[in-house]
């Protein structure tokens, strides 16, 4: 049996006083800088060290046992983002936990990501650390939801700003319009691309009309496809792309939308195995003589109406390509 202790902190002292910390660097992280540390009480610390704006906006899980932190290191200006061990008799599972972190975070392919990775492991332990998972969610509702963030990221945002496209999202927290905007309002609808031609209206509320406001129903084509293929999304996939998009030019948002993604079922540690291409969308403005079914249609009953909604009975509120931008910029 070997001596050599599976501690990766057995030969790290614990720090003098001060700020000061006596630390390695982890080798296997490279090219990102994660250290191994004890503190003035001998704590086990492992930090990232990485350019300040890289977490810009970013939110950190509280977990019992466990202090994670990020700061900005006065001397160069540089972040911090650090997990400490408040006790020594938790070592074994702290050093699988940071193993893992450390682990994802060297496969990270900008410092962004690499940040991103630090954070979304903690928040994995977090989940495991408090027992009980989410229940995985249905490809159905895998789909709805990548049609959601695909709308978000790359049709509200362009036109209203990606805070009012987060702000506006409403989807997660099952309210009857995906997306309500300050005059808009927006249902979408994800569809497979050999899928029968029509989408499942789920309630009279859905289609009704918001005084103010113009409504407008998206309908999203997709198709299966290989992870490899080019422009291939998962939930995950989909998921980053909006995060970093707010990391980048929103990350005040951060916090809204990480929010809205935990009412919406989404889990960082699930794997979800629906991965798709974006093939195509329409969009229909629901107005006067709209076919659809709205709160009072049937004054003695019933509610809670969920029905098909045929595509080609709406063709005629199909809007072109110049209408549908018009009418997202407020020109409509």
């Amino acid at each position: 049996m070997s001596g050599k202790s599976d501690d990766p902190w057995s030969d790290i002292p614990a720090s003098p006083p001060g700020q000061h910390l006596n630390a390695r660097l982890v080798a296997e992280s490279r090219p990102w800088e994660i250290f191994r540390a004890r503190d003035h009480l001998g704590r086990r610390i492992l930090f990232l060290v990485h350019s300040r704006v890289a977490t810009s906006g970013i939110t950190l899980p509280k977990i019992a046992g466990l202090e994670v932190e990020a700061r900005v290191r006065s001397e160069d200006d540089k972040g911090i983002l650090s997990v400490t061990l408040e006790n020594a008799d938790d070592a074994d599972i702290f050093t699988r936990f940071t193993d893992d972190i450390v682990e994802t975070v060297a496969a990270a392919r900008d410092e962004v990501t690499a940040v991103q990775s630090f954070v979304g492991r903690t928040w994995k332990w977090h989940a495991l650390l408090k027992g009980g998972r989410k229940p995985t969610l249905s490809r159905e509702v895998q789909l709805g939801l990548i049609g959601e963030l695909w709308t978000l990221l790359n049709i509200v945002a362009p036109s209203r700003g990606l805070d009012t496209a987060v702000m506006g999202w409403r989807g997660s927290q099952r309210a009857p319009k995906d997306f309500e905007l300050p005059d808009l309002c927006i249902e979408c609808k994800a569809r497979g691309a050999a899928s029968r031609n029509k989408v499942r209206i789920t309630s009279e509320h859905q289609l009704d009309d918001v005084s103010g406001h113009q409504l407008l129903l998206l309908v999203h084509t997709f198709s299966s496809t290989g992870e490899k293929d080019v422009g291939a999304l998962d939930l995950h996939e989909i998921v980053g792309q909006v995060r970093s998009a707010i990391t980048s030019d929103a990350p005040h948002a951060s916090k809204s939308f990480e929010a809205a993604l935990e009412d919406a079922g989404h889990d960082d540690t699930h794997e979800y195995e629906l991965i798709v291409l974006h093939r195509a969308f329409d969009a229909y403005q629901v107005r006067d003589g709209f076919p659809r079914i709205v709160p009072g249609a049937f004054p003695d009953g019933p509610v809670e109406v969920a029905y098909d909604l045929p595509l080609v009975d709406i063709s005629a509120f199909h809007m072109s390509e110049r209408d549908f931008n018009d009418l997202l910029a407020g020109k409509g």
